[in-house]
C-alpha cells in the first residue's frame, strides 16, 4: 500500500439515541476547525431505542452526508443497523484502519457480539495480510485495555470479567500490535500505552479529532465502491 495521507476526523463516543447531541457535536467540531470533517462514531449509537422520527432523520442524514460513519455497540440492535447507510462492517479495512463492533451486556437479549466463526474468520484473514492495519478502532476494547481502565477508573469492587468480545480483542492486538487503538462502550475519558500500542478510550458523548490514515468514502453501500475500503477481513 502506497503511504496514506492523515485525514483529520472526528471520533464520537457514546451517545445512546441522543441524535440531537450526536447532531450538535459534529457542528461544533465542524466550526471549531472551519472545516467539514468526516467522523466515526464508536457504537452504541441508539439503534432501536430511536422513535420512528429519529429513525428516518438519521437514515437521511447519513444518505446525504457519507463521510459520516459508524460502529455497532451493545445498545444498538444488528437487524436495524446493519446495512444502515453509515454503517462500518465488522472486520472492515478502509486504508490502514480497521474497524471493530459489538460488546456484550445487550439490551432485549439483542445478539450484540460478533459469533465465534466470525471472529475466527477476521482472524484467519488478519493472519494472512502482508500489510497489517496500523489503527483499530472498535466498540470494546481488548480484555487487558478494559482490566486497566477499569481498575485506573475504580469502576468495580472486583476483577473485570472477561468476556467473548474482549477476548477476541486480545487476540486481534497480539496479530496487529496496531500503534493506535480507539474505542468506547466504558463512557470513561482514559489513556494508556501497553507494549506497542497507545489506547484511548472516548467518554460519554466525547469528541476527540485525530488524524487517521484512511480514505472517508460512502462506506453505507452494501457493496463499497472504493477498492481502498473494500476488505473485509
Amino acid at each position: 500500500m502506497s503511504e496514506l495521507q492523515m485525514v483529520e476526523t472526528l471520533l464520537i463516543g457514546d451517545t445512546h439515541a441522543d441524535v440531537d447531541g450526536y447532531f450538535s457535536l459534529i457542528s461544533q467540531a465542524e466550526r471549531a476547525r472551519g472545516k467539514a470533517l468526516p467522523s466515526i462514531h464508536v457504537g452504541d449509537y441508539g439503534f432501536g431505542s430511536l422513535s420512528p422520527a429519529e429513525e428516518r432523520q438519521v437514515e437521511r442524514f447519513h444518505r446525504i452526508n457519507p463521510r459520516h460513519c459508524f460502529l455497532r455497540g451493545n445498545h444498538d440492535r444488528p437487524s436495524l443497523i446493519q446495512g444502515a447507510p453509515g454503517y462500518l462492517n465488522d472486520g472492515l479495512i478502509c486504508g490502514s484502519v480497521l474497524f471493530l463492533g459489538g460488546a456484550d451486556g445487550a439490551l432485549r437479549n439483542w445478539q450484540t457480539e460478533m459469533s465465534p466463526e466470525r471472529m475466527a474468520e477476521i482472524s484467519t484473514r488478519l493472519s494472512d495480510l502482508g500489510e497489517l492495519p496500523t489503527v483499530v478502532i472498535s466498540h470494546d476494547g481488548p480484555q487487558e485495555a478494559a482490566e486497566l481502565l477499569f481498575a485506573d477508573r475504580g469502576l468495580g469492587g472486583g476483577p473485570l470479567a472477561v468476556s467473548r468480545t474482549r477476548a477476541f480483542l486480545s487476540e486481534v492486538l497480539a496479530l496487529i500490535h496496531p500503534q493506535l487503538w480507539i474505542f468506547g462502550h466504558w463512557h470513561h475519558a482514559w489513556a494508556a500505552q501497553i507494549g506497542d500500542t497507545h489506547f484511548r478510550a472516548l467518554g460519554f458523548a466525547e469528541a476527540l479529532t485525530v488524524p487517521l490514515p484512511w480514505i472517508p468514502g460512502d462506506l453505507g453501500k452494501p457493496k463499497l465502491a472504493r477498492p481502498d475500503c473494500s476488505r473485509s477481513p
